[in-house]
């Protein structure tokens, strides 16, 4: 048995054959406790003891012993329903609820190890869980993880080291063309809700910026627009929540066209108003309301949408591409990115370019011809 002077640890033979060892260090609650390791030969247990004892001399403190996975996750949803989105929330939620703690719950945080999370991984995969939802369980355990890392709970985050396959990237509906949208505006002109269709394709609103509107967001006669909440559905309820980010939060300028579609929507509402009666109106203050005055459920706006595109014949789009649609005319137009990413709220000028500034084929065909112009030694024109 090697033994060293009191403090230092020390490693001995076990019964079963196995090797043990222990130090005094400093755990996560601040105080010095008596912490074991194991090993299969002695060598195996000095080396998890120098490395225990190298830990508490660098100031890293010893993780509780008995905390499994499934009492950090709970702690950590509990903390993070205050710093994340409800939507963000209950997704983590799932994820812990159905996937990680019936596949990993009863494990020790600490001793939770890469080959752990790599075969939950391959279990879902084996399951028929699709790519996306493998990465965003994946994801799940990964931020917690990280969370666990900042608080010393655990020296590193095992999640990181596990690769996970990409979703290959969806097929993207090309966004309305000038024509189509310009067709479509007049197709749907007589529907009760096609003010919230134009003013989603001007201005690239998002459907819950949309669906969250107020009538005290609209200045008519200054032209101006303010975005500052959206309305989604989270947890079985409807719900105004802020924007999705802080540049989200915006106000714009209201088009002549607008203005006008606006007026003419506020005239209308007030006439639906009025055949409500008093006792059936609920006086909601939404700017696009239901029948009775109340919000609409934004999953309804979009069937609606669908309904409206194929009964007029259109090709299928998302209501969704209505956005992609205003950013792809605004920079066609050849609008400074920059300018397009104020008017509908993007987070980061490459999101405007690499996500939502569709180049249609047409548009590579135009470039391209001008390009050939000046370049073709063949064109009969320089002979």
């Amino acid at each position: 048995m090697s033994r060293n002077q009191n403090g230092e640890g020390s490693v001995w033979p076990r019964s079963d054959g196995r090797w043990s060892g222990a130090a005094y260090v400093r755990t996560h609650t601040g105080r010095i406790e008596r912490r074991y390791v194991y090993g299969k030969t002695e060598k195996d247990a000095l080396a998890k003891l120098i490395k225990l004892q190298e830990k508490d001399a660098q100031g890293v403190p010893a993780g509780p012993t008995k905390y499994t996975l499934a009492d950090f996750l709970a702690e950590w949803l509990e903390h993070m329903r205050h710093h994340v989105r409800p939507q963000t929330w209950t997704g983590y939620e799932n994820n812990v609820r159905l996937h990680l703690v019936p596949r990993l719950g009863k494990k020790k945080l600490t001793a939770l190890t890469v080959r752990d999370v790599r075969l939950m991984v391959d279990k879902l995969r084996a399951e028929g869980v699709s790519k996306r939802g493998v990465q965003w369980i994946h994801s799940t355990l990964r931020v917690a993880l990280e969370h666990a890392v900042r608080e010393e709970l655990v020296t590193r985050n095992v999640a990181r080291s596990v690769r996970v396959e990409r979703p290959e990237a969806g097929t993207t509906a090309e966004p309305f063309t000038p024509d189509e949208a310009r067709r479509f505006l007049v197709a749907v002109k007589d529907h009760r809700l096609y003010a919230l269709w134009a003013t989603t394709l001007m201005l690239g609103l998002r459907r819950s910026e949309a669906c969250g509107l107020h009538w005290s967001d609209v200045d008519l006669d200054k032209g101006t627009l303010r975005i500052r909440r959206s309305l989604q559905r989270v947890q079985g309820e409807l719900r105004e929540l802020p924007t999705k980010t802080r540049r989200s939060t915006r106000t714009v300028p209201l088009p002549g066209f607008l203005v006008r579609v606006l007026t003419d929507h506020r005239a209308r509402q007030a006439k639906e108003r009025a055949d409500a009666g008093r006792l059936r109106w609920a006086d909601s203050d939404y700017l696009f309301a239901s029948t009775v005055g109340g919000p609409l459920e934004p999953r309804n706006v979009s069937r609606a949408f669908d309904e409206l595109t194929a009964a007029h014949g259109f090709r299928r789009v998302r209501l969704h591409d209505l956005r992609h649609t205003c950013v792809s005319l605004l920079l066609s137009l050849g609008v400074h990115p920059r300018v397009v990413m104020e008017i509908v709220g993007h987070s980061a000028i490459e999101m405007t370019m690499n996500v939502y500034g569709h180049i249609t084929l047409d548009t590579q065909r135009e470039a391209l011809g001008r390009l050939d112009a000046q370049l073709d030694l063949d064109d009969p024109s320089e002979d």
